[in-house]
């Protein structure tokens, strides 16, 4: 404001959240899962020419170090100069090959490492994936590991005319979506659902807080946050509701 210059963008990150999650999961879809496998063998074609490449540079250097060695056995060893000098190309041409061929071992167990999937194991990825990602008891270290795998970076800017928040996810492998998410305007919260309000109130007549959260999980309900449900969040969702407690009842 000092500067006068324009204000920084700001956006609630649960609806973000939520969408960058649900794309994660559409790539591993059937179509999606049949490119990753044709990516993954044109990378293993990719692997193999710098690999012929590299075999045909270490070619070339041995026979350049083979040459180097015979030109120095025919030099005059009184002529220091001439001998220096043809001993240094010599060592220079033992070196590139050496170096060539640690080059190659490097990239070879790279590739070794780096085996092709079948389309089956990547279908069986896509299954386990989903699971782990919606499971309730998955550390939320663990999804965002799963992100930093995916995604490069996600770059996040407002469409105020469309009242929508606009973000691009750069995959890792260069390749762009554009997600829109509805922005919520000032005074507008996210609020839980009058159902599971009703079932709130239904249960504070014969059962602990504690016993109401263990319901409403098993149910599959969630807060309008889209979180589990705990002791404290339905005593919280009781007081704002003036819902009365099981001992008032």
């Amino acid at each position: 404001m000092d500067s006068g210059e324009p204000k920084c963008i700001a956006f609630g990150g649960i609806a973000m959240d939520a969408a960058v999650a649900q794309e994660v999961l559409r790539v591993v879809e059937p179509l999606a899962l049949e490119a990753a496998v044709l990516a993954s063998q044109e990378e293993a074609v990719q692997q193999d020419e710098v690999l012929a490449a590299l075999r045909c540079d270490l070619e070339a250097a041995s026979y350049a170090a083979r040459r180097a060695e015979k030109q120095y056995d025919a030099a005059d060893p009184e002529n220091r100069l001439v001998v220096d000098e043809l001993e240094r190309r010599w060592n220079e041409a033992l070196h590139r090959v050496r170096k060539l061929e640690h080059r190659i071992e490097q990239h070879l167990q790279h590739r070794d490492q780096k085996r092709v999937p079948s389309l089956e194991e990547f279908e069986g990825l896509a299954v386990d994936l989903k699971a782990v990602w919606e499971h309730p008891a998955t550390d939320v270290r663990l999804r965002k590991r799963i992100l930093r795998t995916l995604i490069d970076e996600v770059i996040a800017d407002i469409d105020s005319e469309a009242g929508e928040i606009v973000f691009v996810i750069r995959w890792k492998g260069g390749v762009h979506t554009e997600l829109r998410v509805h922005r919520r305007r000032r005074g507008q919260c996210t609020a839980t659902s009058k159902g599971t309000i009703d079932a709130v109130r239904t249960f504070a007549r014969v059962c602990s807080d504690e016993m109401i959260a263990g319901v409403l999980n098993r149910n599959g309900l969630r807060t309008g946050r889209g979180n589990r449900w705990t002791r404290e969040r339905v005593a919280s969702c009781k007081r704002s509701r003036g819902i009365g407690c099981l001992n008032a009842c």
